[in-house]
């Protein structure tokens, strides 16, 4: 399958990709980061391509910080 990542949702690039969406063959993952792109770009080659949106987004969603939160007391 393709998976076509995006910046954000709403955009001309994300509005443009909408219209490839083809179910089982074609996804779209909005407001991608670089952890998601890295970990996109390490998965094995026989990983499909709904496996790999789930593990996109949840590498994206675990490496949003907020660094205050980190050094709370």
């Amino acid at each position: 399958g393709v998976l076509l990542v995006t910046d954000m949702f709403g955009g001309t690039p994300s509005n443009i990709s909408l219209t490839f969406l083809e179910e089982n063959k074609v996804e779209v993952i909005s407001g991608v980061n670089l952890p998601m792109l890295i970990k996109l770009a390490t998965l094995p080659e026989n990983t499909t391509l709904s496996e790999s949106v789930k593990i996109a987004e949840k590498a994206g969603r675990d490496n949003i910080i907020v660094a205050s939160n980190l050094i709370k007391k």
